[in-house]
């Protein structure tokens, strides 16, 4: 039979907080903040290569992952670069949403 592979995991967390995303943008590389044509920070990172879009509520999505594992770990990682950036952010309500 066909075995079908995943490509494109596709996860959630909540970083349990509001965030600036205007400050986000500014201060992390790699991310892109455009409000007139999207509501949300997106921000890229190479290993594992990843997209997230992390919106105001503090909510996040994270796609590109190979694996759940490489899903949660990019997830982490996003959640660290925010946390960085002087927010209280948590981790939390990590989800695959494929």
């Amino acid at each position: 039979g066909i075995r079908p592979i995943l490509q494109n995991i596709v996860a959630t967390c909540n970083l349990g907080i509001a965030l600036d995303l205007k400050t986000i943008a500014m201060h992390a590389r790699n991310a892109e903040y455009n409000p007139k044509r999207f509501s949300a920070v997106i921000m890229r990172i190479r290993d594992p290569k990843t997209t997230a879009l992390i919106f105001k509520s503090g909510k996040m999505v994270v796609t590109g992952a190979k694996s759940e594992e490489q899903a949660r770990q990019a997830a982490r990682k996003f959640a660290r670069i925010v946390q960085k950036l002087d927010f209280p952010a948590r981790f939390t309500d990590f989800k695959i949403q494929n």
